[in-house]
């Protein structure tokens, strides 16, 4: 009698311990999601009323890595009929209109279009006339953060254009142009001028420090 108790236990114990998991999926809970509503992630994961183990769990990843703004998921089975799904979304970090199709930027540089329904934040917005110039528009945002020169809320725009180069509005109004490479140099030039402006409580409206040797600045009377 206790042999045919024990058999069955140490082919679950078995079962649990050669698949890292292994249940018949009664309730899936989420956790790291915070653009992609849960409920979404659950249904189209198809795993509840079904057996996750190693044969299908590839299947339900796939499904759900189908998601635009997943990036990585992973499952911990928290019993024999819960299992909780571990997302890693991708990181929005501008808008971005290229040509006439609009979009957003991940922190990896890949244009996402049709994401509209996840996105409830403003993002600074990056506009360009062709993708070659997404990585460019993202070292730039995260050059003038890391430097200190504007917070991500204080820019509205970049600009390239193919002729006039590059230029930054910023949400208070002020347009400052850059012009073309040599970009982290001319973002310390920048940075001196703001303080200057700050020392003076004087306010811009328009900043040139495409020469490197030399800025222009037009204060607001």
């Amino acid at each position: 009698m206790m042999k045919r108790i024990f058999l069955p236990i140490l082919a679950l114990i078995s079962l649990y311990l050669y698949f890292p998991i292994f249940c018949f999926v009664k309730e899936v809970t989420v956790e790291g999601n915070k653009l992609v509503p849960k409920d979404e992630i659950i249904k189209t994961s198809e795993l509840v009323g079904k057996i996750l183990a190693i044969h299908n769990k590839e299947d339900s990843t796939k499904r759900i890595l189908n998601i635009k703004l997943i990036k990585n998921i992973s499952f911990k089975q928290i019993n024999l009929t819960k299992i909780k799904i571990v997302v890693e979304e991708k990181k929005i970090i501008m808008s971005a209109k290229i040509g006439n199709v609009t979009g957003y930027i991940d922190q990896d540089s890949i244009f996402l279009r049709n994401i509209e329904e996840y996105i409830d934040e403003s993002y600074p917005i990056l506009s360009l006339e062709s993708e070659d110039k997404i990585k460019d528009g993202v070292f730039l945002l995260n050059l003038l953060v890391k430097k200190g020169a504007l917070e991500t809320k204080e820019i509205s725009e970049i600009v390239f254009d193919e002729i006039l180069g590059v230029t930054i509005f910023t949400t208070q109004g002020v347009e400052i142009y850059l012009g073309e490479d040599k970009f982290e140099k001319k973002i310390s030039n920048l940075i001196i001028i703001l303080k200057d402006s700050k020392t003076k409580q004087m306010n811009e409206s328009y900043i040139d420090v495409s020469n490197i040797n030399k800025g222009v600045v037009n204060y607001n009377l």
